[in-house]
């Protein structure tokens, strides 16, 4: 059996300060308040509900209310993702402690969306426009905006070229499908759009080394939550280019059927995926070969 693990996979920068920021202050409080799910991973929630952490609805604003004030007894902790500008202001506004640990990435993008929609500039934001992240960058923009998903969704948006845009993308939004559009953009010479790549440099370097592994294994482990984006991309890049890809969310999940001694076994995992969840599972796939011998 050959484990081939991608060169760059796991916690990115921005997850593993959300992380980190929480076990201090949990060990330090004993009780925070997270808005919304911090990482995309089962496992680690878990972990951090052990400690204390307690979850706030972050459906939309309304989760902070004047009702709910008296109820928040802790500091509350705003995850890598981001929020908008009217949570932030809630919570000053009514002197509630937050930790701040909004991905510096994700922040540019907030100050860049910022900066041109005060301009008059339109916004055309390329993502998913259900994930916190998206939600948040929108929560920024002070005028007229537009969501894409893909191509097709940039199309149907009518632009005129009379008008000034400025695009900006998902950190962790598919690096190929934000490449097709700027393509599009260049080719139909939409020079009246400011294009800004705020793709994660970490995002790129796993969603090119899973690639690079994918074609060079007979099964693929994409290690992560079942509802993380960054996790499913790199699922769907794999499966483009192997076939026996499967997305596990911890050894728990290991499809064992198609593992044996002769398996040449690609392993990545998500930004959201810690290392001993990684760990765990290539430790498990290489009991199972011993216990098969």
């Amino acid at each position: 059996m050959e484990i081939i693990k991608a060169e760059h996979m796991g916690f990115c920068f921005g997850v593993k300060n959300a992380v980190d920021c929480a076990i201090k202050s949990l060990d330090e409080f004993g009780k925070i308040y997270s808005y919304g799910e911090i990482i995309h991973n089962k496992d680690v929630v878990e972990f951090l509900a052990d400690k204390g952490l307690q979850v706030i609805d972050d459906k939309d604003a309304a989760s902070f209310s004047e009702d709910s004030i008296g109820k928040i007894d802790a500091k509350v902790l705003i995850r890598s993702h981001g929020v908008s500008k009217k949570i932030i202001d809630f919570l000053e506004d009514h002197n509630l402690e937050y930790i701040n640990a909004t991905c510096p990435k994700v922040k540019s993008i907030h100050k860049i969306v910022s900066k041109y929609s005060s301009q008059g500039y339109e916004i055309i934001v390329v993502g998913d426009k259900s994930h916190p992240e998206i939600i948040g960058i929108v929560g920024w923009i002070d005028g007229k905006y537009h969501i894409a998903e893909n191509l097709e969704k940039l199309r149907q948006i009518n632009i005129d070229k009379e008008k000034k845009y400025c695009l900006v993308c998902q950190t962790t939004f598919n690096y190929n499908i934000l490449k097709e559009i700027v393509e599009f953009l260049e080719k139909n010479d939409y020079t009246n759009i400011v294009i800004n790549n705020t793709i994660c440099d970490a995002t790129l370097k796993r969603q090119k080394s899973c690639y690079e592994v994918a074609g060079n294994c007979d099964i693929m482990l994409v290690i992560g939550g079942k509802n993380s984006s960054n996790t499913k991309k790199l699922y769907e890049m794999c499966k483009e280019k192997c076939e026996k890809t499967f997305l596990i969310e911890n050894y728990k999940e290991i499809p064992y059927k198609y593992i044996d001694k002769n398996t040449r076994i690609g392993i990545t995992a998500g930004a959201s995926t810690p290392d001993w969840v990684i760990e765990e599972v290539i430790r498990n796939v290489r009991e199972s070969e011993q216990n098969n011998e």
